[in-house]
Formats: structure tokens, C-alpha cells, sequence
């Protein structure tokens, strides 16, 4: 085992602890601890077996595995990046009832 499948290993075994704390702190639910868990798990399941990503690729007609390892992770880049916008524009409706709510309050007074 190389250099980069270890720390592969260790860097995605942090990783998922620092979710775990996480969902028992409750800070993040258990469909999302789920999802770390299988980008955490994936990542050294292929650190461990590095030539089933070259096996993948083959069956997708992409010539090397680790252009499947790239297209994979931007996908899921973008995925995470659609999370977050929806999740703002969710703090941001929620600041506006409070706020609206607050003024009301404030003008009975």
C-alpha cells in the first residue's frame, strides 16, 4: 500500500469521525450522516482497491479511472454547492418572517 492510499485511509477516517461527532452532537441529521458516511467509505473502499475505479471507467468508455474519480467528485461538488444555495435561500425566508414579525411587535408597542 502507497503513500497516498494511506493517507487516504486516515485523511477520510477523520473525516467521517468529525461527522459522527457531528450527528451525535445533533448538528446534522441522519440522512446527511449517511451521506458522509458513503463519500467517506467510497473513498477508501477505492484507496484499498484502487483498480476498480479503472474497472468503472472501462465500463463507462472513459479511458483512465481517474478521470472517473474527477467527473465523480465535481458532480458531487456541484451537488453540495446546490445543498448550500438551498439552504440559504431557506435563512433567508426565515430572517424575513423574523424580521417582519419583530417590526409588527415593535409597532403594537
Amino acid at each position: 500500500m502507497g503513500f497516498l492510499q494511506i493517507a487516504g485511509i486516515c485523511i477520510a477516517l477523520f473525516l467521517w469521525t468529525r461527522a459522527l461527532v457531528k450527528f451525535r452532537n445533533n448538528k446534522i441529521p441522519l440522512s446527511e450522516f449517511i451521506i458522509w458516511t458513503s463519500v467517506w467509505g467510497g473513498l477508501i473502499f477505492l484507496a484499498v482497491l484502487p483498480g476498480t475505479v479503472t474497472f468503472f471507467a472501462s465500463l463507462l468508455g472513459i479511458g483512465r479511472g481517474v478521470d472517473v474519480a474527477i467527473y465523480f467528485s465535481i458532480i458531487l461538488l456541484f451537488y453540495m454547492v446546490f445543498l448550500l444555495f438551498s439552504k440559504l435561500d431557506k435563512q433567508k425566508e426565515d430572517i424575513t418572517r423574523l424580521v417582519r414579525a419583530m417590526a409588527i411587535e415593535k409597532k403594537k408597542k
